[in-house]
């Protein structure tokens, strides 16, 4: 018979346990608050507690399971013969050759079986509608951690320590699954100073009032397993600082009938990082929302919404999907920009040629301008549905982001798709209905001067209101910082920060126009200064200079088009400079990989061009046609190359782009960046000046860094 009393500290203790998730709101409360009360008699301590399970079902019913349990675990073994999860390490449940270094702290990830606590091993397979729990830690890298793997190092003194009186850091950890029956909520952890991180009672970014015999070493969350049998199930779970997604790990197992010990594969991997080892959190500015972007089951991508209190958004995307959506919206921006070519129609016959619809100075009539919002604002409002299907969620994501905001996209390591996210626009659209057009945003937009963001009369928006401030790349700093496993701290800086900065350009000799190009030149030596700009103008000068000089910023004007493969009729983006010398993704990774032979290093970080890359962190801006449209059939990208090599960060083009509108948005970009700007302040005033003009096509430049990145100074 079990003991039914249950003590103060005991109390505690089940705070930090997995049945304190399954407790809803108020029942949390009710114990916490019970914790908090000064009251040293034991007796009256009982009797304030039963008056709680009297008046609490959910108590009642977490306190007679742990009653009824504490002694046994649910395979009958006695709860003493098990190992005490916060005292030892688990059983190895799989072979590992070697340790991780001691001194480094590690997310670790396993399930558990929910009373015992046992770690389930990596070839169980699960049962169909069975409950286990997710459990983590940050601490030394256990062995049977299932990322074991891919798990990345989380070093003393890289935090700030600025929550809880400079004790430490304040983590959220949420659990994300279609597969899972997994809690609607976000979890807290604590990092300290020194040693792993724990759980305790206290409110997150509070001060600590608990005690180390109050603290858990685990944080527990409960899943079921799906309720048929599944070939792979998956749970992710990411952690997050700020609104800054860290690091997102994926958990895959396979579900059968009844559980069994053999027939399955428990296997996890981290799939995002931002910042490698979690260096550098104090740099790290507040996020207002988080996109997460990640391979799903057969070929699909999970998009994952997290509105920063909790998820507002989690959904799948085929591929028919993405690029259904994808190529109505860069159609459209680009019939904003000039007409369609018409191919001949028999041989001998010219053609047309496309035409540009733009002014001299890239200008646009009104009506132009309120043709085109209208169009785009349809194509938006449809990107919106891909992120928010349900009008739940569409309200909840609207609600965070009403306002000017900070928005993070994450894509994971390797996933192709790079979504057009600036032209999503979230004032619901009819294209039955006529459009209202908000002419108190149209006058702003006129007069913009890069520094305002939200619509001063948003309040009176509606159904079919067209206002420019309707689309994120208007309203929002969109930051797409791609992943950086490995690679050391997410770069706020870029350059060497010696002075006058330096600018590689690589520049095609066979646009249209010289004019334009000779002109264009001369304003980026007036720019940067004439013994500072390094004008490439074949394949062999850009990649000598690129792998043989100091750089600060990167620039290519040129061609950029994508190569045809006869096997599936898309190819890789390519640059095309000089006289039509072609410049792929895989040459630059093949200079690094020949260096690295040449020298004998043992890894291409070792030889001098990379490490000027990883040291310098220079900014690429690539001003050519098809520079980042990726789709799923891209096989390799120049922002995954350039990112890889050490570049702070890479900016391009959705569509094709003329050559006097992507001189106008060079000049101004490079003028806002030199003049101390961030990347996410230079390319909204680049995109103001064009709206002043009733141009949109500022929309179709997309930033893959930090949005507080700026240029390096002395």
């Amino acid at each position: 018979m079990v003991n039914a009393a249950i003590g103060k500290e005991e109390l505690r203790r089940l705070c930090t346990s997995p049945l304190w998730d399954e407790l809803d709101q108020p029942s949390r409360e009710a114990l916490l608050a019970l914790l908090a009360e000064d009251i040293a008699d034991e007796q009256t301590f009982q009797v304030r507690l039963q008056e709680i399970r009297r008046n609490n079902a959910g108590v009642k019913r977490m306190l007679r399971k742990y009653l009824a349990e504490r002694g046994t675990n649910e395979r009958g073994v006695p709860v003493q013969a098990l190992p005490q999860p916060d005292t030892d390490e688990p059983p190895v449940t799989q072979d590992r050759s070697a340790a991780a270094p001691p001194d480094d702290r590690y997310l670790n990830l396993c399930l558990t079986w929910p009373i015992s606590q046992q770690v389930v091993a990596h070839d169980w397979l699960l049962g169909a509608g069975a409950r286990y729990h997710l459990r983590l830690d940050i601490g030394n890298l256990t062995q049977d951690s299932l990322l074991w793997e891919s798990a990345q190092p989380f070093p003393e003194d890289a935090l700030p320590h600025v929550d809880s009186g400079a004790q430490g850091d304040w983590l959220q950890i949420n659990a994300l699954s279609e597969d899972f029956l997994v809690p609607d909520r976000r979890h807290a952890m604590f990092l300290p100073l020194d040693g792993g991180a724990y759980v305790c009672p206290c409110p997150p970014g509070g001060r600590h009032v608990c005690r180390s015999e109050h603290r858990g070493k685990y944080l527990w969350i409960p899943v079921t397993a799906p309720a048929g049998p599944r070939s792979e199930a998956s749970l992710r779970v990411t952690v997050s600082y700020r609104g800054n997604l860290l690091q997102s790990a994926t958990v895959l197992a396979r579900v059968g009938e009844r559980e069994e010990p053999t027939g399955g594969s428990l296997r996890g991997e981290v799939d995002f990082t931002l910042i490698s080892g979690f260096l550098g959190l104090d740099t790290l500015p507040s996020r207002d929302a988080a996109i997460r972007v990640s391979r799903g089951f057969d070929g699909a991508l999970v998009v994952d919404v997290d509105g920063g209190d909790r998820p507002v958004s989690t959904f799948w995307l085929t591929e028919a999907q993405i690029e259904g959506a994808l190529s109505r919206a860069r159609a459209v921006l680009t019939d904003v920009h000039a007409t369609r070519a018409v191919p001949p129609e028999k041989p001998g016959d010219q053609g047309i040629p496309p035409r540009d619809r733009l002014g001299a100075d890239n200008a646009k009539s009104d009506a132009e301008f309120r043709d085109d919002l209208w169009r785009l604002a349809a194509v938006g409002w449809d990107l919106l549905h891909l992120l928010a299907p349900v009008p739940a969620q569409r309200a909840a994501l609207r609600d965070r982001l009403r306002e000017p905001a900070t928005v993070q996209i994450c894509r994971q390591q390797g996933q192709p798709l790079m979504f057009p996210w600036a032209l999503v626009y979230d004032i619901p659209v009819d294209t039955g209905d006529s459009p209202a057009f908000c002419e108190a945003g149209l006058e702003q937009a006129r007069h913009d001067d890069g520094t305002g963001r939200a619509c001063r009369d948003s309040a009176r928006h509606t159904r079919n209101t067209v206002c420019p401030y309707g689309f994120w790349g208007f309203r929002h700093a969109i930051e797409q910082p791609t992943s950086r496993k490995d690679r050391g701290t997410l770069p706020l800086r870029a350059g060497r920060g010696l002075g006058k900065p330096h600018v590689t350009v690589g520049r095609a000799l066979t646009l249209p126009r010289a004019d334009l190009a000779e002109r264009h030149m001369t304003s980026l030596r007036e720019q940067f200064g004439a013994d500072n700009v390094r004008d490439c103008d074949s394949r062999t000068t850009l990649l000598d200079e690129l792998f043989g000089a100091d750089q600060d910023c990167v620039y290519f004007y040129c061609h950029g088009r994508r190569e045809k493969d006869a096997a599936d009729r898309t190819g890789a983006t390519v640059l095309e400079v000089g006289h039509g010398q072609l410049v792929k993704p895989a040459d630059i990774s093949a200079r690094m990989t020949e260096a690295a032979g040449v020298t004998g290093a043992r890894d291409v970080t070792e030889t001098k061009g990379w490490r000027d890359w990883e040291e310098n962190a220079p900014l690429v801006f690539l001003n050519g046609c098809h520079t980042t449209d990726d789709n799923p059939g891209t096989w390799l990208s120049f922002v995954d190359v350039f990112s890889n090599l050490g570049a702070s960060g890479i900016i391009g083009t959705e569509i094709p782009v003329g050559q006097n509108f992507a001189s106008e948005v060079a000049q101004s970009f490079w003028r806002h960046f030199l003049e101390g700007l961030t990347v996410g302040e230079s390319l909204h005033r680049v995109r103001a000046q064009l709206l002043g003009k009733g141009n949109l096509l500022g929309l179709a430049y997309t930033a893959y860094c930090c949005a507080d990145l700026r240029l390096s100074r002395p």
